[in-house]
């Protein structure tokens, strides 16, 4: 399965998408406004999850707008965030990932009266994260999409 066709079942893309070597990312075709900035989307896989970047690139900096972070399993929306002149990295993207998907955990447990080992719970999320951050997309595209999405 391509990864554009991946990408539309969650109905993250309309046009192409292509891998970029640099980012470690899937990039989607990006558009240019009026101003001259132009928005795209990022996407990386991980274990049992999809995040999405919404990124805008001006003259000078990169744009991080908004962060949305998907199962893989069942397609539905886990977390999200939304930013204001946020400066894009890896390390914003990926601080922001932890933190969200820590926050999810937390809302869970509580809601199910468990107590979660924040600690415990945080190791793992970073390893899974780093994992998305630091792996060949394209491999984890297909481990993962055999495993979540066939």
């Amino acid at each position: 399965m391509s990864t554009a066709v991946i990408l539309k079942q969650f109905g993250l893309v309309s046009g192409s998408v292509n891998y970029s070597k640099e980012a470690n990312a899937f990039l989607s075709t990006g558009y240019t406004s009026a101003a001259g900035n132009t928005y795209f989307n990022a996407v990386r896989f991980a274990e049992g999850i999809l995040i999405k970047e919404d990124v805008g690139q001006g003259y000078a900096h990169s744009f991080l707008n908004g962060l949305r972070i998907y199962s893989l399993k069942n397609k539905e929306l886990l977390a999200e965030g939304n930013y204001n002149s946020l400066f894009y990295s890896k390390v914003v993207v990926r601080n922001k990932s932890i933190n969200m998907l820590l926050r999810v955990l937390k809302d869970a447990a509580s809601a199910e009266g468990v107590e979660l080992d924040e600690g415990v719970a945080c190791r793992q999320i970073t390893k899974i994260i780093d994992a998305a951050m630091n792996t060949d997309q394209r491999e984890l595209l297909g481990r993962h999409g055999r495993k979540y999405l066939s």
